[in-house]
């Protein structure tokens, strides 16, 4: 059984709970929304320190079995801690909501449960600039609002909706917060892209190189909202173009430690693109001739999504080197976060931004 906090003399409650006074400034959802995320903000860590502003600290290590020391003293798990209207710090990070300490299978599992306009303003300065155009910082609230959404109904029942890292949205609590971020949430509240009644699954990536992808091309899963679409303004940003080099025989190494079973690659030979220049299929021959076959997606995570930027690229071959050249950042589905910026820069409002890069879907106020 959880444990709750409950207001009695600190000598009482210090292994259980702080009571934390004092705000940054004003959040939307702080109060007077009820819908609320979880989102997990640790993994499987073997320790971790929570103080309140004005008061002592807990250090909670995991006990296993379901059980934590916490200053030193066995404690069932979950632990849940509440702050009283300000913020829990967790390893010196500012945190809104409640934080819930967990088992997990290797470590503790760190899960801050808050307002979702809340979580919104800790997530902008994570995913773009909050110096960009105002209705650039619109059109993340609102993605990002919807896809928490999305995952939230996905993972109804589970201990968390969505990670803070990128395996869901980057989210580093209230230090993130500032005043562009919080208008933004505030002049959007409550907007959420839908579906034929659901929330849009409103992914997004960095930079499309021109062109989005649709997302059957990447997941095999076809949602008629996620299709290419042009994204002129990509241009504008930096490493628009980009490429590596990687020798044979660190190509070779990579996918071995992959599970494949391939020598040094002798030649790459892209086999088939999707219909927005992606490569779509690839063969890996070793001089051996032996071949293997993957696509772009699977080859960045075999080599690193830092370098292969995107699967927008061509291969050259220079004696033992391959060059790959490319356009863009990321996997290409959604909106693309640097043509909407261009297209902010242009004159389009967000919900024109909106209503491109998810074409089909209605920007809906639900609360």
């Amino acid at each position: 059984m959880t444990s709750y906090l409950k207001h009695r003399p600190w000598r009482l409650v210090i292994l259980l709970v702080f009571f934390v006074s004092g705000c940054l400034h004003s959040v939307p959802g702080q109060a007077g929304y009820g819908e609320k995320i979880r989102v997990l903000i640790m993994k499987e860590v073997p320790s971790l320190e929570v103080k309140g502003t004005d008061r002592g600290s807990l250090v909670i290590r995991s006990g296993g079995s379901g059980e934590a020391r916490v200053n030193g003293k066995t404690r069932s798990l979950p632990l849940r801690l509440l702050p009283d209207n300000g913020h829990i710090l967790v390893n010196g990070r500012p945190y809104r909501g409640s934080i819930e300490i967990a088992s997990g299978k290797q470590g503790l599992l760190v899960i801050n449960e808050l307002p979702i306009e809340a979580y919104l303003a800790g997530i902008i300065n994570n995913e773009i600039s909050s110096k960009w155009h105002e209705d650039v910082i619109k059109t993340q609230a609102v993605i990002a609002r919807t896809y928490a959404l999305f995952n939230r109904n996905k993972r109804a029942g589970s201990p968390w909706h969505v990670e803070s890292s990128v395996m869901g949205q980057v989210y580093s609590g209230a230090a993130s917060e500032d005043p562009a971020a919080v208008n933004a949430v505030a002049a959007t509240a409550g907007e959420v892209l839908m579906f034929e009644d659901e929330p849009a699954l409103t992914v997004y990536h960095s930079n499309a190189g021109g062109m989005t992808e649709a997302s059957r091309a990447v997941w095999s899963r076809d949602y008629p909202y996620l299709m290419p679409v042009e994204s002129p303004f990509d241009k504008g940003a930096p490493r628009f173009e980009w490429d590596y080099t990687a020798t044979a025989a660190g190509l070779g190494e990579a996918l071995r430690r992959s599970g494949r079973s391939i020598g040094d690659p002798a030649a790459l030979e892209v086999l088939e693109t999707t219909p927005s220049g992606r490569v779509k299929t690839l063969a890996v021959r070793d001089s051996e001739g032996r071949e293997i076959r993957l696509a772009g997606e699977e080859l960045r995570s075999v080599v690193g999504y830092s370098v292969i930027r995107s699967a927008m690229f061509y291969v050259e071959r220079g004696g033992e080197m391959f060059v790959f050249r490319g356009k863009g950042s990321g996997h290409g589905v959604g909106l693309s976060q640097w043509g909407a910026k261009g297209m902010a820069e242009n004159g389009y409002s967000y919900r024109q931004i909106l209503l491109h890069f998810y074409p089909g879907t209605s920007l809906t106020k639900l609360w």
